[in-house]
């Protein structure tokens, strides 16, 4: 009996213990922990959604003007765990986004836990209000890549890391910034080169997202804006580019211009001042354009301005500048062009006048751009001489262009074997390709009198506070022919643009000088050949400013396709900017 009265005493004071030790911890949280459980329950239903779609520093034009037109716009924010009918939301949704409704039903079947399309219309907020789907909301976000964004070729873009940069990433123990499996970085342009600057750890505000114990969106307890970061300063690259030239620039190309590019060089120091390519691509809708990334004449992602083509006779100009430099050539030495060179019975090359010009002078065969002549002069000078002048010119290898990274494509190589390979050359075909950039650095050898300027793109990278980090300065112009063979170049480039096959170039009240291009492309269009077609000149006249080259992907030739766009960007130049 005394033993079960001292078990049962034992459990009773087990229980009293057990007992006050829940009431004291029911006390303590009641009293002393209340609001930390009341926040953790709001963080159940509580979600932070970025207010800005890829947190980054700016890229800037030389007057400190945003490139990327970086604003806060109102943009479509889809949850696709509460589309119901994702066939039905694609079909419709895409229609008024104007992209493919394919790419964007497997974009909802993927594990995304939510989608952005930015920089909505009001026409398109109108409509898709009007389809009424739960899980989708217009918010306004402030977005990286704005309607009217420039020069997207050599700004870039950005996407989510892939598998093959992460397993790098893994590698590097010494990141400066630690990175996640779902960010985005830059992978092309600037924005890559630039990465480690660019790219900063929070958003300029987030939205706060009230969501159900299923996690769908509750919509009128939804978005919530916490600010506090609107202020903070970003890092930014300026580039030498600017902002009301290039934006001019792209305005004719989208003309004009389908498949091309445009580049403005100041002649003096090298400064790219607007380059362009085309087609143009929407950096917010990368994906729709990956399947013709492998299709190289359809890539949108191609910077032409950058990229290698045959030049054709634009190439005449480094013909006819070492011809004079080394004397093999006077301007006033007369030739005859019966329409062909006869190299040997098995290999003839053509004028592209097929009766041919007759007797004219060497500035004559110049300005109207005569084959014959350039072969007989590339075949005096020679093969090595040809090269000589290239590496003067800074064109063997393209690797110069200051604050982008190096090429290192080998822009001239003639083959040693034959004549037939120095006369190919001379037509600006076989072992010869150059860059918009590499023609605008020779053209402005000439314009300035015979000084070699590397080109520059980025002027220097601020950080968060505006203090330079980064500084690319200019490089010294070299000289590298004699002023008085840049002035007979001169004289014959002007010539080209009044009497030759540059007429269309001329720029009244001002004056152009310039040379006409034509090469193959290696494609066709309408079952017929596509050809690159050039012009490169310099304006004004008198104290040359501008170097401005031309290439268009198809059309008739430099002098009716290319010739016309450069007076309408020159005329831009020299009266309005």
């Amino acid at each position: 009996m005394v033993l079960k009265q001292r078990r049962f005493l034992f459990l009773l004071i087990m229980f009293n213990i057990i007992l006050f030790f829940l009431l004291f911890r029911l006390a303590q949280l009641q009293i002393l922990g209340s609001k930390s459980l009341a926040v953790k329950a709001q963080e159940g239903r509580l979600r932070l959604i970025s207010g800005e779609d890829f947190p980054r520093g700016d890229i800037l034009d030389r007057n400190g003007v945003s490139l990327t037109d970086s604003k806060i716009m109102p943009a479509l924010m889809v949850f696709p765990s509460m589309i119901k009918d994702k066939e039905g939301f694609s079909f419709s949704t895409a229609q008024i986004l104007g992209i493919s409704a394919d790419l964007l039903k497997k974009r909802l079947s993927n594990k995304n836990e939510y989608l952005i399309f930015p920089n909505l219309t009001n026409s398109q907020i109108e409509k898709i209000k009007s389809l009424n789907f739960e899980g989708a909301f217009i918010v306004p976000l402030k977005t990286r890549y704005g309607p009217n964004s420039l020069s997207r070729h050599f700004v870039g873009h950005v996407n989510s890391i892939d598998l093959e940069t992460w397993k790098a990433f893994q590698n590097k123990t010494n990141l400066e910034k630690k990175y996640k499996i779902n960010d985005f970085i830059g992978v092309k342009g600037m924005e890559v080169v630039y990465e480690k600057y660019l790219r900063v750890e929070k958003p300029l505000f987030y939205w706060i997202v009230t969501v159900d114990a299923r996690g769908r969106v509750i919509p009128g307890l939804s978005f919530n804006k916490i600010t506090g970061y609107e202020k903070a300063p970003r890092p930014s690259v300026v580039t030498t580019l600017d902002f009301k030239l290039q934006k001019e620039v792209e305005r004719i190309m989208d003309q004009k211009i389908p498949r091309g590019a445009v580049v403005v060089m100041d002649v003096f120091n090298g400064d790219i001042l607007a380059a362009a390519s085309r087609p143009n691509y929407d950096q917010n809708n990368i994906v729709e354009y990956v399947a013709l990334e492998e299709k190289n004449n359809n890539n949108p992602f191609i910077n032409r301005a950058y990229e290698h083509y045959y030049p054709g006779s634009i190439f005449k100009i480094l013909i006819a500048t070492a011809a004079i430099e080394e004397k093999i050539v006077d301007p006033d030495e007369l030739f005859t062009c019966s329409g062909e060179y006869v190299l040997n019975p098995q290999h003839i090359i053509g004028c592209w006048k097929e009766e041919g010009h007759g007797p004219l002078t060497f500035e004559e065969g110049f300005a109207h751009s005569c084959n014959p002549v350039f072969v007989d002069i590339a075949l005096s000078l020679g093969r090595e001489k040809l090269l000589e002048y290239g590496e003067k010119f800074g064109l063997i290898y393209d690797d110069a262009l200051i604050g982008y990274p190096k090429s290192r494509f080998k822009s001239i190589d003639i083959s040693p074997y034959g004549k037939g390979k120095v006369a190919n050359a001379a037509l600006g075909q076989e072992g010869i390709s150059l860059s918009p950039i590499q023609v605008a650095s020779m053209v402005s050898v000439i314009a300035n009198g015979g000084h070699l300027v590397v080109p520059r793109i980025v002027q220097e990278v601020k950080d968060h506070n505006g203090k330079t980090i980064v500084s690319y300065d200019y490089e010294e112009p070299k000289p590298v022919i004699s002023e008085r063979t840049a002035r007979i170049i001169q004289k014959m480039m002007v010539k080209t643009t009044t009497e030759g096959t540059g007429k269309k170039a001329w720029v009244s009240g001002y004056g152009s000088a310039g040379k006409t291009g034509s090469a193959e492309t290696g494609f066709k269009g309408a079952g017929k050949p596509r050809h690159f077609n050039w012009f490169a000149g310099y304006v004004p006249i008198k104290n040359p400013r501008f170097a401005v080259v031309v290439m268009v992907e198809g059309g008739e030739s430099g002098g009716e396709t290319a010739a016309p766009v450069f007076k309408e960007i020159a005329s831009f130049l020299l009266n309005d900017y």
